[in-house]
C-alpha cells in the first residue's frame, strides 16, 4: 500500500467516529424527543401547561456528536502527520464511535424516563440531569481516552 491509502483508510476511521456518534446522538435524541411529546400530551390532555423544560432532556444526547467531530478532527490531523498508524486510527475511529454511540443512545433513554418523571410530578429536574450528566461524562472519557491512546 502507499501513503494515499494509508490517509484514506485513517481517515475512514475519523468519519466512523462522527458518524458513529451522530447515530447515537439521534437515537438517544429520538427516544427522548417521543417521551417529551408523550409527556406533553399528558399535560395538555389534563389542561395544565407543558413543561418547556422537557426540551433540555430531548437535547441530552447530541453532546456525542460533538464529541465525534472533535475525536474526528484529531485523527484526521494525527492520519496527515504519521499515515503509517492508520490501523490505530481506523480501530480508534469505529470503537471510540461505538462507545460514544452507546453513550448517547443511553443517554437519550434515561432522559426519556426523566420527562416522563418530570411530567408527572413536577420535581427532580437537577437529579436527574445528574443522571444525565453521568452517562455524558462516559463518552467524555471515551474521547480523552482515545485520543490519548493515539497520541
Amino acid at each position: 500500500m502507499d501513503q494515499t491509502q494509508f490517509v484514506t483508510l485513517a481517515r475512514l476511521g475519523a468519519v466512523a467516529a462522527l458518524g458513529l456518534a451522530a447515530v447515537g446522538s439521534a437515537l438517544g435524541c429520538g427516544t427522548a424527543g417521543m417521551a417529551a411529546i408523550g409527556a406533553w400530551k399528558k399535560a395538555y390532555l389534563k389542561g395544565k401547561n407543558a413543561l418547556f423544560t422537557l426540551l433540555i432532556f430531548v437535547g441530552a444526547p447530541i453532546a456525542q456528536t460533538i464529541y465525534g467531530m472533535l475525536l474526528m478532527m484529531f485523527i484526521k490531523g494525527r492520519a496527515e502527520a504519521t499515515p503509517e498508524n492508520w490501523a490505530a486510527y481506523l480501530g480508534v475511529g469505529i470503537f471510540g464511535g461505538i462507545g460514544m454511540m452507546a453513550s448517547a443512545w443511553y443517554v437519550g433513554k434515561s432522559a426519556a424516563d426523566a420527562c416522563n418523571a418530570l411530567g408527572e410530578t413536577g420535581k427532580g429536574l437537577v437529579n436527574y440531569l445528574m443522571v444525565l450528566g453521568v452517562g455524558e461524562t462516559v463518552a467524555l472519557f471515551v474521547m480523552v481516552f482515545s485520543m490519548m491512546l493515539v497520541s
